[in-house]
């Protein structure tokens, strides 16, 4: 970590930590030279278009190796990725704000990726290193493989980027567990509460809507009062404001029809207080809705459609069997491809629009009920204000903006929710593709032809009539379609064998396979697969076996698989298939041939299950 104070040479690539130098390497013998010299670095780089000589190299201002440091010893060991954050400067007003106290200032905040590790470098006046203190213990530094302990600190896995907000509280972008994408990134902000801090609400209710009289199991679980101290509950129904009850969890009788909010508020023996809501229907049942074909984990062939077919239940609307043409026009089915392991996260704003009912009037390139997503984006894009008052026409409602059609008002979601829906409008763009949206009960999706689309998620929403004075209540379902080419890396459950990065295979990794080692496929579709195809490489002959249910079950397919010559040298082997006609967990055994082996034994790219 250097220290800019003026215009310098900070060594690198000639030098590191306190000027510690690289000898200069001739890449055409393959010797090492000289050393650099600090005093007097020469760059004789045929590449160099600069000074050949160097100003001299500025030492670290704090520096350590891998191992334990001498000069720096609280610092620790391990890998090493030195990253320097912001330096705070403490105003009064942070006192009303969250901001960090005043006993933090001038100080520099440092951090590591690897080890991981974050600290506090105390600076004096002149911006003079007096000591590095450990960061306050509300946060936790995890390793990759430690899990983080119930009820203490806040577990940080990797500090990624960090910096001070106008309220003097710190905002710290954690990257997760390891490189690559991860489900724990998270986005964390630490504020300063002095004395006693406010507890923390969580509502939920086990079933939202029915008919009257309606009985709703209220939870409180998840709340939390960080301090320890005892906590009252009140649950209140808005806008009433009438208690339901002073319990933890509570079960509450609703008699009169139509839309409620439940608002649970909790205060500490101090009188801190938190609340959280939730929205409760009465009088009108949520319809069911099912798929009839596809069913989930049914294969899919690239550039070949998709037949599917829905049925809907509604307790006061009838069924999809009675009233086709009423129904349909009140079914959408959304299909969205996705790459990699299928497993991808929506951005947030659609995401949450996907949790509400925009998709049952909107789709992304198609006039549904309203205008297209993209003719919302493209009217109101750049607009000043235009943001803002899309905001309050969602929460509010609105009439004659887009025609006749009244837009119906949604005040459950908070302000916060619909901004990231409508910056998630706002960014579309015409042809960049998006959820492929139909109306009706039956019809035909395409799937894509890119073979790198793995999954298929196929979502059927239904909006029923409502019952007046409740309101429409729409229930979803969804069911995951699988490419026929599944990535073994991918699979549901591996036992003696890891992923790991190979530059040769699809999506640049494979797995690795030891004698023996087992993989497995969760309720797979085998009726309409013929035979099998396997990518792999091995450095001895060996077998993988496909069974059913298990390693000793039925056999499915057989691939012998040659020595390929290395276990980057990948063949493709096949293998017929029998014919099964349940569904059933597939095992994929990979077994030496006709020399014992120990310890690796394979890698297995994909597995493709062939169509007829």
């Amino acid at each position: 970590i250097n220290q800019v104070k003026k215009p310098a040479f900070f060594g690198w690539p000639l030098f590191r930590g306190n000027n510690y130098p690289y000898a200069d390497y001739d890449f055409e013998t393959k010797k090492a030279g000289a050393k650099f010299d600090p005093a007097k670095p020469v760059n004789d780089s045929a590449n160099n278009t600069g000074l050949r000589v160097l100003p001299p190299a500025q030492p670290g201002w704090i520096f350590y190796p891998g191992g334990a440091s001498q000069e720096f010893p609280e610092l620790g060991s391990g890998g090493r990725t030195a990253c320097a954050g912001p330096v705070f400067i403490w105003k009064p007003e942070y006192e009303k704000t969250g901001g960090f106290p005043k006993y933090y200032d001038n100080c520099l905040l440092i951090y590591d990726w690897s080890r991981p590790f974050l600290k506090l470098v105390r600076l004096d006046p002149s911006e003079k290193r007096l000591a590095i203190e450990p960061f306050p213990s509300v946060v936790k530094l995890l390793g990759e493989n430690a899990k983080p302990e119930p009820g203490g600190a806040f577990p940080l896995r990797r500090p990624v980027d960090m910096v001070f907000g106008a309220d003097g509280a710190l905002y710290l972008l954690d990257y997760g567990t390891t490189w690559g994408a991860n489900k724990d990134a998270k986005l964390i902000r630490i504020s300063y509460q002095p004395g006693n801090r406010a507890p923390i609400a969580k509502a939920s209710v086990k079933v939202a809507a029915g008919r009257e009289p309606f009985t709703a199991e209220l939870s409180s679980a998840g709340t939390v009062d960080v301090d320890g101290d005892a906590l009252t509950y009140e649950w209140r129904l808005l806008p009433e404001d009438k208690v339901l009850s002073k319990q933890a969890n509570a079960k509450v009788t609703l008699t009169t029809p139509g839309d409620f909010a439940v608002e649970l508020r909790v205060k500490d023996a101090k009188g801190a207080t938190d609340s959280a809501r939730l929205s409760l229907t009465v009088g009108n049942s949520p319809p069911e809705v099912r798929f009839e074909s596809p069913q989930d984990r049914d294969f899919f062939t690239p550039g070949k459609p998709i037949a599917w077919k829905l049925t809907v239940k509604d307790a006061e609307d009838g069924s999809s069997d009675e009233k086709a043409d009423e129904f349909a026009a009140r079914a959408v089915l959304s299909a969205d491809w996705q790459r990699g392991d299928g497993k991808d996260d929506l951005p947030p704003g659609q995401a949450r629009m996907k949790g509400s009912d925009c998709f049952a009037c909107h789709a992304v390139e198609q006039p549904l009920v309203g205008p297209p997503l993209v003719t919302i984006a493209e009217k109101y894009r750049g607009q000043e204000g235009a943001a803002v008052a899309t905001i309050q026409r969602v929460i509010k409602g609105s009439t004659g903006v887009w025609g006749q059609v009244p837009m119906l008002p949604h005040p459950q979601h908070t302000a916060d929710e619909v901004a990231m829906m409508v910056q998630w409008i706002f960014s579309l763009q015409k042809g960049a593709g998006g959820p492929a949206l139909v109306r009706g009960l039956s019809g035909e999706v395409l799937a894509p032809t890119d073979a790198a689309v793995r999954a298929g998620v196929l979502e059927a929403t239904y909006t029923d009539l409502g019952r007046a004075p409740a309101g429409t209540i729409s229930t979803k379902t969804v069911i995951r379609l699988l490419s026929r080419r599944v990535e073994a890396e991918s699979g549901d459950a591996i036992d003696g064998g890891q992923a790991h990065d190979q530059a040769d295979a699809s999506g640049k990794q494979s797995l690795r396979m030891a004698a023996g080692g087992t993989l497995r496929f969760l309720t797979l579709n085998l009726k309409d697969t013929a035979s099998i195809t396997c990518r792999v490489a091995s450095a001895t002959a060996s077998v993988i076996e496909l069974r059913a249910g298990s390693k000793t079950g039925k056999v499915l397919a057989v691939c012998e698989v040659k020595a390929t010559g290395g276990m980057d040298k990948y063949v493709e082997v096949s293998a017929p298939l029998k014919a099964t006609s349940e569904r059933t967990d597939v095992v994929v055994v990979c077994k030496y041939g006709d020399k014992p082996v120990k310890g690796e034994l394979m890698d297995v790219d994909w597995i493709q299950f062939n169509a007829p």
